[in-house]
């Protein structure tokens, strides 16, 4: 589940917090999704920080063949030992700039679907996934393309703002995609959508209220802030075939 939707359940827990860290207290635009339903294909286009449930929603369907793979894994964690017995090579460099020591793996392979499904299960709270992934062979539509560098700013919160770019690409129609979309992206609109559906537009907004600091001496600053909970609420706006919904919910994470 991915941790917007573990907000919305009330399940919050160390994966939400590492999308909160960065945001301080007062509103924030949050990550879009922008999804286009057609007899045969979903397309998609969304902002950073919901790539991974479109990744895993591309694995839950697509086909057991082989399949491009291309991109970049970013961490905060040296995964090093845990890839050294994967059959998909994967060789990890770490940087140290001002911030915290990154690991970054590049990827430019062809794979069975199945050692894809087994890279993806190295998912932490601080570990991204900026690949693209399509079929090695006639796959049409499956494909997803994820760009492989953090953008330097967020969405605007703009109503006449441009669709996301960071992510991309489109899927089948086929139930195994509808069921999966509906339960991580819009779980709390899911008898909104139909099978005439034809447009959903996702816009959150992250108003964080308070900062909860660890009362611990023995802590360093970069200690307590990585540990410091979010209070707040996630607000989220969606339209359905220009229909609107609006839900808020409360989180500590």
């Amino acid at each position: 589940m991915n941790w917007c939707a573990k907000i919305i359940n009330g399940a919050s827990d160390e994966f939400v917090h590492a999308k909160l860290l960065k945001y301080g207290i007062g509103e924030h635009p949050g990550p879009r999704v922008v999804l286009k339903f057609s007899k045969a294909r979903v397309t998609f286009k969304a902002d950073l920080d919901m790539e991974k449930p479109l990744i895993r929603a591309y694995l839950e369907g697509a086909s057991d063949g082989v399949h491009k793979i291309k991109g970049t894994i970013v961490s905060y964690e040296d995964r090093e030992a845990e890839t050294s017995t994967f059959v998909m090579p994967i060789t990890w460099k770490a940087s140290k700039g001002k911030g915290a020591t990154t690991y970054k793996a590049k990827l430019n392979e062809v794979a069975p679907l199945s050692d894809i499904k087994e890279l993806m299960k190295l998912d932490s709270p601080t570990t991204f996934f900026l690949l693209s992934i399509s079929p090695n062979t006639t796959g049409t539509p499956w494909k997803i393309t994820t760009k492989t560098s953090f953008p330097k700013g967020g969405p605007s919160g703009e109503e006449d703002e441009k669709d996301p770019t960071f992510c991309k690409g489109a899927f089948a129609n086929i139930p195994e995609i509808l069921g999966f979309l509906s339960t991580e992206l819009y779980p709390d609109i899911a008898d909104k959508v139909t099978p005439k559906t034809k447009n959903i537009y996702i816009r959150q907004t992250i108003f964080i209220d308070d900062i909860q600091i660890p009362d611990d001496d023995s802590l360093s600053f970069k200690e307590k802030r990585k540990l410091a909970k979010k209070k707040g609420i996630l607000l989220r706006r969606i339209s359905v075939d220009g229909v609107d919904y609006e839900n808020e919910y409360s989180f500590l994470a």
